[in-house]
């Protein structure tokens, strides 16, 4: 599909429904379709670097913006979740977060935007090891013998430029989350009890949110480190 109606795409995204009939409309890649948003669209309407679609294209094709340190040169790049976003001509860093209503943009150091915040959705045992699935598409394969350090629901932090893990940070009680879709998108809490029934809905987490106990589904939290 080369366009995408604007009435159909994510609430989310900062674009009028009325002015323009299509959008662009993002490629596959490392975020489902309805938790990105097109790289071009962050260009043009989210930092203002151009006016228009095509000039987006022209800024990314000429490899002016970077993801997770790669230049990009799809426009269609879906951008989310945790993501690293850099601008070469202006030397700027910014940090990809949850919020109420769409995604904020979270300048950060050039030191910072070395790392990244990965959560393991998955895990299982092949024959050359085993493999942790991340919520942004990468794949980490991992001596067998270190099944016991990582668990679904843990967050990786990540080195950027040697693909290695840094540091885990466990999807345990007492642990600080960050709520990644729904109502309460954007909001910080921490962990109060892990509900180790599952139903048809999967596992529930008890979080404390401003003094209040909330309960969710374990897929809408992200742990986050301390002062995060």
């Amino acid at each position: 599909m080369a366009h995408l109606k604007r009435q159909e795409m994510p609430k989310f995204w900062p674009l009028g429904r009325k002015k323009k009939r299509f959008a662009f409309v993002p490629v596959p890649g490392p975020h489902k379709k309805k938790e990105c948003i097109p790289l071009a669209v962050i260009v043009r309407d989210i930092f203002k670097l151009c006016e228009t679609g095509k000039e987006a294209k022209k800024i990314i094709k000429n490899k002016e913006i970077l993801i997770d340190g790669r230049e990009i040169t799809e426009e269609k790049f879906p951008v989310g979740l945790m993501d690293i976003l850099t601008i070469k001509r202006t030397k700027e860093n910014y940090l990809i977060l949850p919020s109420k209503k769409s995604f904020e943009f979270r300048k950060i150091s050039e030191k910072d935007a070395e790392y990244k915040y990965c959560k393991i959705i998955g895990k299982r045992m092949l024959k050359k090891g085993m493999q942790l699935n991340l919520h942004d598409g990468r794949n980490i394969l991992l001596p067998k013998e270190e099944k016991d350090k990582y668990f679904v629901g843990d967050t990786l932090k990540i080195s950027l430029k040697t693909k290695k893990i840094n540091k885990v940070i466990p999807y345990k009680e007492g642990a600080d989350v960050l709520i990644i879709r729904g109502k309460n998108r954007g909001i910080k809490g921490k962990i109060k009890e892990i509900i180790l029934k599952k139903d048809l809905q999967g596992q529930r987490v008890k979080v404390e949110i401003n003094k209040e106990d909330k309960i969710f589904k374990k897929d809408l939290v992200f742990v986050i480190p301390k002062g995060f």
